[in-house]
């Protein structure tokens, strides 16, 4: 493993060069972390832990010409309203180019919520949902993944995964509505403490990890898609036997990601690394090769076209050039 991890280290050292990154000072930024970037086309969609922001609009690091940015959110100037973007904890973007923000609880008791907008479109509108507050007390939202693919009937629906829960929620946009996907394992043992916080989708498969014990669950992505709402909601969607437990990955996983060969990437937050595991192989260490060792806190892997990736530093990579990005080989 150390050997991969050198080897991996000096062929980012000479084959990786960094990318441009986000300097926020023109509107009134200074420090912030990167939690979460989502990309369409030029636009780079920036969710940030800051002072008094949480969502940004920026260039990507890479486009040619004018760098730009804007603010999003309304965390700094909420005024009693809970209609603003506030206390942003992610966002996705669907297929038919509408962002899909994660918003957590925020001040002036207002609670969690889903914010859908155009981005073609601005004008036509935005839509939301807020999660019941009593729920909402006990629940700490973390990510949203939306589907890559329209269910069977033409719905857009999206994953939405919480911090030490054994669940996670399903949001069909068609029906407005929100159910659980809970499961056990196929031998019955107890799956507690658990933390089904990381999740990744692409046409093919479906991935959730257990962020207290490393565990990796496989989903059935087919099932789910053919899955139908009922017009009054569904308030629990059991999952019980079709739910395949992986084994134990390397350490506690971050960005979970898949790439177009169906290979799972993800973050050791730990050592600063990120490494690449393919399916139908145990999750032993020899099974994982070592696409970047850093150092820095890297939160996320984005894919791009043509087999380009990059990684994503929750802080300054260099404080001197301001960069977050790193080009790696995947």
């Amino acid at each position: 493993m150390k050997c991969r991890i050198f080897c991996a280290v000096l062929l980012g050292t000479l084959l990786a060069p960094f990318v441009h990154s986000w300097d926020l000072r023109t509107i009134g930024i200074d420090r912030f972390r990167v939690r979460h970037v989502s990309l369409y086309h030029s636009r780079a969609f920036l969710t940030i832990e800051s002072s008094n922001v949480s969502l940004v609009e920026a260039s990507w690091p890479e486009t040619v010409g004018y760098q730009w940015s804007r603010v999003l959110s309304t965390d700094g100037d909420e005024r009693g309203s809970c209609r603003g973007l506030t206390n942003v904890l992610g966002t996705d973007i669907d297929r038919l180019a509408r962002l899909w923000v994660l918003c957590g609880a925020g001040e002036n008791a207002c609670p969690p919520k889903l914010v859908i907008r155009s981005l073609l479109s601005p004008g036509t509108g935005e839509i939301q949902h807020r999660f019941p507050t009593a729920d909402a007390d006990q629940q700490r939202f973390h990510a949203i993944v939306v589907d890559p693919v329209p269910a069977s009937d033409g719905d857009t629906r999206a994953f939405i995964t919480l911090f030490d829960q054994d669940y996670v929620l399903l949001y069909s946009l068609f029906k407005r509505s929100i159910g659980k996907l809970q499961f056990q394992k196929s031998d019955q043992t107890s799956l507690h403490p658990i933390s089904l916080s990381e999740v990744t989708v692409n046409l093919n498969r479906l991935y959730v990890a257990d962020t207290v014990s490393d565990r990796l669950f496989a989903l059935p992505i087919r099932n789910l898609r053919q899955l139908a709402f009922p017009e009054d909601g569904v308030r629990k969607i059991i999952m019980k036997t079709n739910v395949t437990y992986l084994g134990r990955l390397l350490g506690r996983p971050a960005g979970l990601t898949l790439d177009f060969r169906n290979n799972l990437l993800y973050v050791l937050q730990r050592d600063g690394a990120i490494v690449k595991w393919t399916p139908g192989r145990s999750l032993k260490a020899e099974n994982h090769r070592v696409i970047l060792q850093q150092g820095t806190n890297i939160t996320q892997i984005i894919l791009g076209i043509g087999g380009k990736a990059w990684a994503v530093s929750g802080e300054y990579i260099s404080e001197a050039s301001r960069r977050h990005c790193l080009k790696i080989v995947v």
